[in-house]
């Protein structure tokens, strides 16, 4: 429990510090360093991991264009006043430049491709702890009691517990290896020292003790029963393997219960405190009431004006029934001839080149004129 003894209260105090005079604080530390244009292009939240912020990446391509002195700024800025912040830097070649966007789209998020200060040397230290434990295990030197029960399970959940909230990559990574730790020493145990029938005998006992407790005496249904001998069975052969595992999941398993019975209850008092009786709100209306008849009036208005009758006249049962001697058509009804008489397509055409006869003389004309005139 090492590493645990230190990680814990150091992660506490580093949380406890505001950001913003932690961040004032490494800015009067070098304050030729605090400002630097090339990496700070991009702004906003996470700018950082956005440009100008990789060491390996960003930094050599300002080597190359603007020379040596403008490069050790950046790498100075960088190194010397973003990495000890809070908000940190992005890991070397996974920043949104490098490989951060493609681990974006296999759903990692971006916190957990930045690092500070803080975070790496708490994870590197854990990292470096558990790899003793790693190799003692994988060489079978890691024997599974009390012990090393609270330095691979218990040491190892804590790492994570603590890396979850800073996405802290180093101190998950360091967890992971203190449970693989752990594992491998309960696979040697299991195929070393304990008695296959001990085990799954301890198993089965405990599970069918769970189910008949569970069924018979608590009355739960058989999901939930099922679900509580698969419980007492994990405990009874953990219990077999050694006593530590045994009274950790007994611990773990009632916790569980003990937190989803106090969420129900606050769930249901939360729901009580939303609701609200007939009576109660009766008497509320009553005292708003008084003296204020115009909100009486209101809410007398606002009342629904329609209301159902308690003894409501009941539809007649006898009604009258469509006869069944209805018409029905004739199968031998008249049908259309199909052999219907076409007109011919080659019909004659009348000439487009007749005689045009000319206009009327001018006399006749005239002589038409003066008809029409007398």
């Amino acid at each position: 429990m090492e590493a645990a003894s230190i990680i814990v209260p150091a992660q506490m105090a580093y949380m406890n510090i505001p950001a913003r005079e932690l961040r004032g604080f490494v800015d009067g530390l070098f304050p030729s360093l605090a400002i630097n244009p090339l990496a700070d292009s991009a702004k906003g939240f996470g700018h950082r991991y956005v440009s100008g912020h990789d060491v390996f990446l960003d930094v050599p391509k300002t080597f190359a264009s603007h020379g040596p002195s403008e490069g050790l700024r950046h790498a100075g800025h960088i190194v010397l006043t973003d990495f000890p912040t809070k908000a940190g830097i992005p890991i070397p070649f996974l920043s949104r430049s490098g490989l951060g966007k493609f681990l974006e789209q296999a759903g990692i998020h971006r916190g957990w491709l930045q690092v500070n200060l803080f975070d790496s040397g708490i994870g590197i230290f854990a990292i470096a702890e558990g790899s003793t434990d790693l190799a003692q295990a994988i060489h079978g030197a890691l024997v599974m009691h009390w012990g090393t029960f609270f330095d691979t399970f218990v040491e190892g959940g804590i790492e994570i517990s603590f890396a979850i909230s800073p996405q802290n990559p180093f101190l998950l990574v360091a967890g992971l290896e203190n449970i693989l730790a752990g594992i491998v020493a309960t696979w040697n145990k299991l195929t070393v020292y304990v008695d296959p029938l001990e085990f799954f005998g301890s198993a089965g006992v405990s599970a069918l003790i769970g189910f008949g407790l569970a069924y018979g005496l608590a009355g739960e249904d058989l999901s939930d029963a099922g679900i509580d001998a698969i419980r007492s069975g994990v405990v009874g052969a953990l219990y077999s393997m050694s006593p530590a595992f045994g009274f950790g999941a007994l611990a773990g398993f009632t916790a569980f219960r003990l937190g989803s019975g106090l969420a129900e209850t606050h769930n249901d008092l939360m729901s009580g405190c939303f609701s609200i009786d007939r009576k109660s709100y009766s008497l509320l209306v009553e005292e708003i009431c008084k003296g204020n008849p115009d909100v009486k009036k209101l809410l007398n208005y606002a009342l629904p004006r329609f209301v159902l009758q308690e003894h409501a006249n009941n539809l007649a049962m006898q009604t009258k029934v469509l006869s069944g001697n209805c018409k029905i058509l004739p199968d031998d009804f008249v049908i259309l001839k199909e052999n219907v008489s076409v007109l011919k397509d080659d019909i004659p055409q009348l000439r487009n080149d007749g005689t045009v006869l000319p206009d009327d003389p001018r006399n006749l004309e005239k002589l038409y004129r003066e008809a029409l005139v007398g």
